[in-house]
Parts: C-alpha cells; sequence; structure tokens
C-alpha cells in the first residue's frame, strides 16, 4: 500500500520535534543551576532513615 508523501512529512517533522524535546530537557536537567535541588532531593531517603530511629 502506498503512503501519500504527507504522512513521511509528517512522521519526520514529529522525529524531529520528538528528538529536539528530548535534548532539550536533557540539557535542562543538567544545567548546573539545579544541582542544589538534586541534591537536597537525593538526601531525602537518607533523612528519613535517620529521623525514624
Amino acid at each position: 500500500m502506498m503512503l501519500s508523501p504527507f504522512w513521511g512529512n509528517l512522521a519526520g517533522v514529529v522525529t524531529v520535534v520528538t528528538m529536539l524535546s528530548f535534548i532539550g530537557i536533557w540539557i535542562w536537567v543538567w544545567n548546573g543551576r539545579h544541582k542544589q535541588k538534586y541534591d537536597a532531593l537525593a538526601r531525602i531517603p537518607m533523612d528519613d532513615e535517620e529521623q525514624s530511629q
């Protein structure tokens, strides 16, 4: 079954948009400005164990 070129172009655009979104989120997450927040979140499980003893 032949598909029209429109669907091939649409699939390409969706792929590019998805890839750019993934790369943008990855850059935002690994940005140094978020280090303190991530460190605090990483310590939460250890803080809970210390409080329960």
